[in-house]
């Protein structure tokens, strides 16, 4: 009965599989208020600005316009936004859960061109319970989308690379062309290089598999298209201010070390690459008795071109995992034929993930973290005490979390708390019976200066493990 269920079953119905696999895994619970992720509030207040002002073009972050990323992510989930009458953060994480499932199904897609159809099925299977690849899946975070516009470029390259002459291969590089610009706009040349890379090691060992030549052009044109579909009207603007700020700003510094460690992504990589990694000594040892992997030579061309750089990020790790779990689930097939140990080992850790990471969100989380986010929080007791109408100063942090609570930003400052002059001369313009909240260290660095225009300590909360502080601000009554 189980072989003519696999005899009859179609890549159309493990692609099926993989979709309610992947949208039980990424969407439960999606909207969730007790853990922000790095920067993730930051986003889905670009995202409500956004929706707000109907500029789906330039991102702006408090009222000022944003060049850290393009708006690859924020203008969609600012059309749903609108569309649903208001921003969630079910909707800013939304735009990431959607290419989870889409770099899930390209990764299946992957695996059917280097191996067979279980390789692919036991390697999406594997991506998709990756900690690493599913906790990214469910943030409202740009590193997504790039993850997932790689794969697709790889994926079209590949079968346009099988097609050996004509109009289909044509089309299949363009394809891929366009996903690697949508790619680049997103992250950068991060985009670009592993569909390169790709094109560089697919081939190897494959009679099968024709590597591009002069029909490079084809992808190179459809790459140049995208990006002129985002930078023609951004340029246009106003006369290039935007698009020189985005293409000149620090973020894209990748030469700036911020990490001493040359085992960076050593640590950082094997935890997000758990528990598909806990296999890779077979992987290893069937790279030794087979002698080539593609999937592996691309992960480890790609660890070697991150580790080299001097700018150190966990997320950079995120394109090597679907190449990761495709070796892995490659040399599992091989093993799991002559190993009883791995093959029962396999059976239990593979798909474990699959039901503990929605298992956790919906039942776990909520016990051990029973209240809201600690700093969305202190934002509702804030407006509780000064109303909605109230001047309020704060550090960038808490101004962005202020702003997506309060739903508007305009009467919240920014101090720049690196520059206590500053902060001071800010603080000096306060119009009467303003407030400011503030954190206890950044408040020891200007005290002695802002001490004439506290008026009064309303309250103090611990968020995010530090004693945040709200004053009542002014100059001291005579």
């Amino acid at each position: 009965m189980i072989n003519i269920f696999r005899r009859q079953r179609t890549p159309f119905f493990d692609l099926f599989v993989l979709a309610i696999l992947s949208a039980v895994v990424l969407f439960l619970a999606l909207g969730q208020n007790r853990h922000w992720s790095s920067r993730e509030i930051r986003h889905a207040e670009i995202i409500r600005e956004m929706a707000e002002s109907g500029d789906y073009l330039v991102p702006r972050l408090l009222g000022k316009v944003y060049y850290d990323k393009p708006p690859v992510m924020h203008a969609p989930a600012a059309l749903l936004t609108r569309l649903m009458g208001g921003p969630s953060m079910t909707i800013a994480r939304l735009p990431s859960a959607v290419a989870g499932m889409i770099g899930i199904l390209a990764t299946y897609g992957i695996g059917l061109l280097f191996f067979d159809r279980r390789t692919a099925l036991i390697g999406a299977i594997a991506l998709l319970g990756t900690i690493g690849y599913s906790k990214m899946a469910r943030e409202a975070r740009p590193d997504m989308i790039l993850c997932a516009s790689i794969l697709l470029s790889c994926l079209c390259l590949g079968l346009g690379m099988k097609k050996q002459i004509g109009f289909p291969r044509v089309l299949w590089l363009v394809s891929a062309g366009l996903f690697a610009g949508l790619g680049a706009i997103t992250k950068g040349p991060y985009g670009v290089l592993v569909p390169v890379l790709f094109a560089v090691f697919a081939p190897i060992r494959r009679q099968d598999f024709k590597r591009p030549r002069s029909d490079w052009f084809w992808f190179a044109f459809a790459l140049v298209a995208v990006l002129a579909i985002w930078a023609i009207p951004a340029y246009l603007r106003d006369n290039g201010e935007y698009l020189r700020n985005v293409l000149s700003q620090p973020d894209l510094n990748v030469t700036k070390k911020d990490s001493g460690n040359p085992f960076y992504y050593l640590s950082h990589g094997f935890l997000y690459s758990l528990p598909p990694l806990l296999f890779l000594p077979c992987a290893i040892a069937d790279l030794r008795r087979r002698g080539y992997s593609a999937p592996l030579a691309i992960a480890g061309a790609l660890f070697v071109i991150i580790s080299c750089i001097p700018k150190k990020r966990p997320h950079y790790f995120l394109p090597l995992e679907p190449f990761i779990a495709l070796g892995i689930a490659n040399a599992l097939v091989h093993y799991c034929k002559s190993s009883q140990l791995v093959r029962r080992a396999a059976w239990l850790i593979i798909p474990l993930p699959i039901i503990a990471i929605p298992l956790y969100f919906t039942t776990i989380q909520p016990l051990i973290q029973p209240y809201k986010n600690s700093e969305m929080y202190l934002a509702q007791e804030v407006y509780k005490v000064t109303g909605l109408n109230a001047q309020i100063y704060c550090s960038s942090g808490d101004a962005e979390v202020l702003a997506w609570v309060g739903q508007q930003y305009k009467r919240i400052h920014r101090l720049n708390t690196k520059d206590p002059h500053l902060s001071i001369r800010d603080l000096c313009n306060a119009e009467a019976n303003s407030y400011l909240v503030i954190s206890e260290d950044d408040l020891k660095s200007i005290y002695k200066d802002a001490e004439p225009f506290l008026k009064k300590l309303i309250l103090q909360r611990k968020a995010h493990n530090k004693k945040k502080m709200l004053f009542l601000i002014g100059v001291k009554d005579t």
